[in-house]
């Protein structure tokens, strides 16, 4: 019996003692665990990018997309500020802008580089060449993207550059007269882009070259007849539908576009490796979003033409064959002057002739007529 007892009190002091010890205070932290950081927030990157149209155009919606998906991508850690073209500087003044770190980058089409060097236009509008397929292709499998780089380092610019864009063929041109053979362009002033306005100059076409925001003002005037920019759904809302009846296609002089990301070398350099991944990763996928998303406002964009009456112009195939030719003239007459002309030219030729034999076996044409 007296063991009994002893062994009861036993399992109660040893209850209690437990309970004790649950009830006890925390020990306090050592100096090591009071000493120990917390983890480092990750660095955020800021970056003031300039485009090359005003806020409210189609090209600032790419820009903007992009920033929102470069911060949705890198988790906060890249921040873009996209600026509107003229924000910071002049648009002609933004790649010196890059150069000199006033800007962080500048969101742009190699096009507008043409008074630095003749071949620029290659890498977004060579006439008669690469639909919005071809070109990815050429820029991801063609050897595109490391000639884009090489244009930019020859040009002297201590930059990284980075396709971030395409869209599909332009108008051809907007005017209140048809314009179907070479005779109805004779004698008329135009605007034309660089590059195919050079080709049309040899023929004794009248063409210039004005900057976006003077183009509409020029039609008014009557100082031009006729004018190209854009794709549709830029054009509608640039407002030519809104002084023009008649809009041409095909659009040869440019049959794509690749609008493109020049970030200031250093910026690029302080990148982690993971984040210069996701960052080519973002710019790559806006190629693809940019180029569906511009295509399906452009049916929009023709949808609002008809509702205006305006109407579309198919060009004679002779026209089109005519003006095909004398653009293959031009660059290979420009091949023979500048080595690295001739470079981007071939690369583009030979990519042409071993993907468009199997593109034209497997496309069938978009008629749907029986």
């Amino acid at each position: 019996m007296e063991k009994r007892i002893l062994a009861v009190l036993a399992s109660l002091v040893l209850v209690v003692g437990v309970a004790l010890i649950g009830c006890a205070p925390e020990a306090a932290p050592t100096e090591e665990e009071e000493a120990a950081p917390a983890a480092p927030a990750a660095e955020v990157f800021n970056w003031k990018v300039q485009g090359y149209v005003p806020a409210g155009l189609l090209f600032h919606d790419f820009l903007e997309h992009l920033a929102v998906s470069m911060e949705t991508i890198t988790d906060g850690r890249i921040v873009i500020d996209p600026l509107p073209s003229g924000t910071v500087v002049d648009t002609n003044k933004a790649l010196d802008a890059v150069q000199s770190k006033v800007l962080d980058g500048v969101y742009c089409y190699t096009a507008m580089w043409i008074g630095k060097a003749e071949v620029a236009p290659l890498f977004c509008s060579t006439p008669g060449f690469f639909s919005p397929k071809d070109r990815v292709m050429w820029e991801l499998y063609g050897g595109g993207a490391e000639l884009r780089q090489e244009f930019y380092n020859s040009i002297g610019v201590d930059c990284h550059v980075i396709a971030a864009g395409c869209t599909d063929a332009e108008i051809f041109m907007w005017s209140n007269t048809p314009l179907r053979t070479l005779d109805d362009f004779k004698g008329k002033n135009f605007r034309m882009m660089p590059l195919m306005g050079k080709v049309l100059e040899e023929h004794g076409l009248s063409t210039v070259f004005l900057p976006g925001s003077e183009i509409i003002p020029a039609l008014e005037r009557g100082v031009l007849d006729a004018a190209e920019y854009s794709v549709p759904a830029f054009d509608l809302k640039a407002g030519y539908a809104d002084i023009c009846q008649y809009y041409h296609f095909p659009g040869i002089h440019q049959p794509s576009s690749m609008p493109e990301l020049v970030l200031n070398e250093a910026n690029w350099e302080a990148l982690p490796d993971d984040l210069k991944e996701k960052v080519e990763y973002v710019c790559k996928r806006e190629m693809f979003w940019s180029w569906n998303y511009s295509d399906y406002m452009n049916i929009l964009a023709l949808e609002e033409f008809d509702r205006l009456g305006r109407e579309m112009v198919i060009m004679e195939p002779e026209t089109v064959a005519t003006f095909l030719k004398w653009a293959d003239e031009y660059l290979d007459a420009e091949s023979e002057k500048d080595d690295f002309f001739a470079k981007v030219w071939n690369s583009q030729q030979e990519f042409r002739d071993s993907w468009y034999p199997y593109a034209h076996a497997m496309h069938f044409s978009h008629e749907t007529g029986y």
